[in-house]
């Protein structure tokens, strides 16, 4: 009763948790260059931890303990600050079934899933497996030790009772595997309760406490084992178990039940029950001699003593009962937990200061775009009247006035026209370079979604993950978001090209040097104005205002982009007290408070430009009155002209400034989406090919008389070998490759739908000079040429033979059955291999692949043991592994609709009660039995080997690699393949211009 159970772990790879966690705290702008820095140093500590808790050995010890539950917690910390979902910084957590032990050919089942959710679960089945372990492993000596028993059994029922009722919401998708099914918990929870409460028993029976307390102890210890048997028998999870466990189970739910019979004897006595105690004793007669004893001593006092009668089991009244152990957990797991990113906030927080910043951002905008629309308001009118220009012709009477000449020099100081063209014309560039980025992107997304969308097709109701459009929606929705902005990018390019256009002339003559300009400037005319006026002196003096309210706005648009708030206290805040964070309310008080001074200054200044900029036309058209003027219109017109293009041009170099930064820091937004998107991509890659390798396993072990995956339909027969093949001139090349029994590759080989699906599909995108490890290039062949290791016929691969032995790992895979071949086509003399890249494209691949035939020759050898020359065994067991596997080869061929053919009909009798002997050879040798013996003493050795050829024809090198790769894979011990195919070619084009010559000479 002291040999307890403990749940197995699961088992996980190394995963890189550093570098996209370190891209989404990049792209976090409110973040300090030391809270970098220290995330950083966080997420190097938290790769560590997880190789520590989930990939190195774990020993029985609380130290192990300490460090899972130390990363349970750290889990559950990061989670709102640093989240992994399959959208957003996605890492692919591949864990295996802790109950499936695998199988010959197949791997242990094993779930991937790109969510921390997935991650969490997994780690906290883990830790309750790990408190079994550590708990079955005490010694049951010192009261010490039963009460950490007690304690551990049931925190791990604990831990089992809360991820039961959390499994399906952390792992959202079915089926997962067996240890993580809410049956299966809920055994593991009563199970542990269980011996929990046995721990308890234990402890009290070494206490030697009353009976009546032992009785409710042991039976409520057998009612514990008993329910877990009921759970552990479902029909749901009663494969999972071993055998030992479901037995001794069992075993202990009946021995308590005894003892608590037992218990409930002795009881009896002390209440002077003497006739129960008679009777309840044979409930564990067979258990101790001290029972037995017992029983004799109460049915010799209760029949020559008290004379009670024995009452009938019905009678009795049920067991008392004392459930001591219940499951108890606690959270955090770890008591010394300190979270490794305590400086970051949670999501939420980050979500509403991005929010925030929007808000503020807007606001600013909108003030400052205010400001400028106002202002340029006023200097079109002061350039409809011609000030100041007008004014320096009064007063200083120049060529060029001077307000025109600081205007020319702050032109020129920013590059004049020629910077502003460069400028303008590099606009286009900057949009074609982020929309380049946004189609790839979108490609991504749409060529995943694709893939996912055919494998569903295929694969129906057994392609059990979450569908594409669930997961990309809000990718897509970013993708659109950036696309609208592009958009209006787009329009605004448009107008700012528009209005340099129409000022281009007068921004050449600010961009003039000042002796040209002033060349430029018609002569002044008779002047009749009177530079001391009142009227010129009030001009003056208005012209000074409308600078002062330019200077002040330019300050106070310097002061509304100084503004800045750090509202993550307040948010966090929040979010503690309410759960909730009302971001709307909170934001919009707090952007009324910072922003209410400067508006109140922008309105102040908005009044001040009417009061001034009426006064000014006020006293221009008295300015005008006064002044008279000969031939000074066209000298007018180009001044106003001059200083609306002056006006354009700061404008439109703000404009182009700003957009050229819009542009480069979208590009930066839009790479970092995708890398995101790739990261995406890359982790439903990894997850399709374990969910495919489940898949194929699944279809592989459900024998060869299952259907296809998607189809009843049987595949088309093959067709024959066209004739234009033999009346086509050809070379025939010849290869032989020689190896032996291969490693299974890692692989996945996947059978198709039907013969039209393309296999590109199910190909990872990789670089075009891949290496493949299993596929070494054949004469050399570019890598770029390289065909496609999947199988791209409808097929499933049957059970193994009868009698194989187990796989042996010997060489590494072979070279597939590929060789060069040069493309026949008069109109492109590029020579590409028309079979490896034309046909994976297309839907009658099957029918382009059929012209190339391969028609190998296996020739299997079977040692047999050496033997002495005294003594011939009989021969049956040398060959009947040989015969079994040829067989198996048999029916491979059937299924794949190969013609079969043997070279030694010996071994295709299938009666194996006659004994039909394959031909063999043999080697002799002549050894001494010692080297101090005479040569009569010698003793012969041989060894035979016995061979089995046979041919298959008419192959196209897919199939011959599917069939190759499948009956290697299931070669048993001892049994070695050379295989020899021949392969017609098409002719070098050299040679078929040449024959076509001779056609045409007869």
């Amino acid at each position: 009763m002291v040999n307890f159970l403990s749940v197995p772990l699961k088992t996980t790879n190394e995963v890189d948790l550093y570098k996209p966690l370190k891209s989404y705290i990049d792209s976090l702008s409110e973040l300090t260059d030391e809270l970098r820095i220290e995330s950083n140093e966080g997420l190097t500590e938290l790769n560590k931890l997880r190789n520590r808790a989930c990939c190195q050995p774990l020993d029985k010890h609380q130290s192990s303990l300490d460090v899972i539950t130390r990363y349970y917690d750290q889990l559950c910390a990061m989670e709102a600050k640093l989240p992994i979902t399959p959208t957003q910084n996605p890492v692919s957590f591949k864990w295996k079934d802790a109950f499936d032990k695998g199988s010959l050919f197949f791997s242990r089942a094993s779930l991937t899933l790109n969510d921390s959710s997935f991650e969490r679960a997994c780690v906290l089945f883990n830790c309750g497996a790990l408190m079994s372990t550590i708990a079955s492993n005490q010694q049951t000596h010192t009261d010490e030790e039963l009460k950490t028993m007690a304690r551990l059994f049931q925190q791990s029922a604990g831990v089992f009772s809360r991820l039961k009722d959390t499994v399906l919401a952390l792992v959202q998708q079915e089926p997962t595997t067996s240890d993580l099914l809410p049956d299966t918990l809920t055994a593991l929870v009563a199970m542990m309760v269980a011996q929990a409460q046995e721990a308890i028993y234990i402890k009290a029976e070494k206490d030697k406490i009353k009976p009546a307390s032992l009785l409710k102890i042991a039976a409520q210890c057998a009612d514990f084992y008993q329910d877990a048997q009921k759970l552990m028998n479902r029909e749901a999870v009663k494969r999972i178990w071993d055998k030992e466990w479901t037995q001794s189970v069992a075993g202990k739910g009946l021995v308590f039940a005894s003892l608590a019979q037992f218990h409930a004897a002795e009881t009896s006595l002390e209440e002077h029950k003497y006739g129960e105690q008679a009777y309840l004793p044979n409930a564990f007669l067979e258990e101790s001699a001290l029972v037995k004893k017992e029983l004799e001593r109460a049915t010799r006092d209760n029949d020559f003593i008290y004379h009670e009668r024995v009452p009938d089991f019905k009678t009795l009244p049920l067991l008392p009962k004392a459930p001591l152990a219940k499951p108890n957990v606690t959270f955090p797991l770890s008591t010394r937990f300190k979270d490794l990113f305590e400086s970051l906030v949670p999501v939420s927080v980050q979500n509403a200061l991005s929010t925030f910043e929007a808000r503020r951002s807007e606001v600013i905008n909108i003030d400052v775009g205010r400001m400028r629309e106002y202002t340029q308001l006023m200097n079109a009118c002061l350039a409809s009247m011609n000030l100041p220009a007008a004014l320096d012709d009064v007063t200083k009477q120049e060529q060029c006035p001077e307000s025109i000449r600081e205007k020319s020099a702050k032109v020129k100081n920013n590059g004049g026209i020629s910077a502003m063209s460069a400028k303008i014309n590099e606009l286009p560039l900057l949009y074609k370079r982020n929309d380049e980025i946004l189609n790839e992107t979108s490609r991504i997304i749409k060529e995943e979604k694709e893939n996912d969308d055919g494998l569903r097709v295929q694969f129906q109701s057994k392609w059990t993950r979450v569908p594409s459009d669930r997961l990309t929606a809000p990718l897509l929705q970013e993708l659109g978001k950036y696309r609208g902005i592009m958009h209006t990018a787009s329009n605004s390019d448009a107008l700012v090209r528009n209005k340099f256009e129409a000022n281009r002339r007068g921004i050449e003559l600010l961009s003039m040097t000042e002796n040209d300009l002033r060349t430029a400037i018609p002569g002044i005319g008779a002047n009749k104005g009177n530079a001391n006026s009142p009227t010129v002196n009030t001009l003056r003096n208005l012209l000074d205002q409308s600078q002062e309210i330019k200077v002040e706005r330019e300050g106070i648009e310097k002061e509304l982009k100084k503004i800045r708030c750090d509202m993550s206290n307040e948010f966090a805040k929040a979010l503690t007290q309410n759960g909730v964070i009302n971001e709307e309310k909170m934001s919009s008080e707090k952007i009324h408070e910072l922003f209410k001074p400067l508006k109140d200054s922008i309105d102040k200044s908005i009044k001040r430009q009417e009061t001034v900029m009426a006064e000014v036309e006020r006293w221009s058209k008295r300015f005008l009155e006064e002044r008279h003027t000969a031939g000074g219109a066209e000298r007018e017109n180009l001044l106003k002209q001059l200083a609306t293009s002056y006006d354009a041009f700061i404008e439109i170099h703000s404009n182009l400034n700003e957009g050229m930064k819009f542009y480069n820091d979208l590009t930066a937004n839009l790479i970092r989406l995708q890398q995101k998107v790739s990261d995406f991509c890359f982790a439903r890659q990894t997850e399709k090919e374990d969910l495919m390798k489940q898949v194929q396993q699944n279809i592989v072990s459900g024998g060869t008389g299952t259907a296809a995956v998607t189809s009843t339909k049987s595949p088309p027969p093959r067709p024959p070998p066209p004739n234009t093949v033999a009346a086509q001139p050809a070379s025939v090349q010849q290869t032989t490759y020689q190896y032996s029994a291969p490693q299974i590759p890692s692989q996945n080989f996947v059978p198709l739908q039907n013969q039209g699906q393309p296999m590109l599909q199910y190909q990872q995108q990789q670089q075009p000079n891949q290496y493949t490890p299993y596929a070494p290039y054949p004469f050399g062949v570019p890598p770029s040429s390289q065909p496609s290791p999947y199988t791209p016929y409808p097929m499933q691969y049957p059970g193994t033979y009868p009698g194989a032995y187990p796989q042996q790992q010997y060489g590494a895979y072979p070279p597939q059955p590929f060789v060069a071949q040069q493309q026949q086509n008069a109109g492109n003399s590029a020579g590409t291999n028309p079979f490896n890249q034309q046909c994976l494209l297309r839907e009658s691949f099957c029918q382009q692949l059929v012209f190339c035939g391969i028609v190998p020759c296996l020739l299997l050898i079977y040692p047999a043991t050496a033997i002495n020359s005294g003594s011939v065994p009989q021969p049956n067991h040398d060959f009947t592994v040989l015969k079994s596997y040829t067989l198996f080869v048999m029916n491979m061929c059937q299924m794949l609709d190969i013609h079969f053919s043997s070279r030694d009909r010996a071994l295709m009798n299938t009666d194996h009660s006659k004994v039909n002997r394959p031909k063999y050879k043999r080697w002799i040798q002549w050894l001494l039995r010692s080297k101090f013996v005479k040569k009569k003493y010698k003793l012969h050795y041989e060894t035979r080997t016995y061979l089995m050829e046979f041919d298959v024809h008419h192959l196209t090198g897919s199939t011959a690699s599917a069939f190759l790769e499948y009956i290697e894979r299931n070669t048993p011990e001892g049994v070695a393949l050379k295989v020899t195919y021949t392969e017609m070619c098409f002719l070098p084009e050299t040679i078929v211009r040449l024959t076509d010559g001779m056609d045409n000479t007869k």
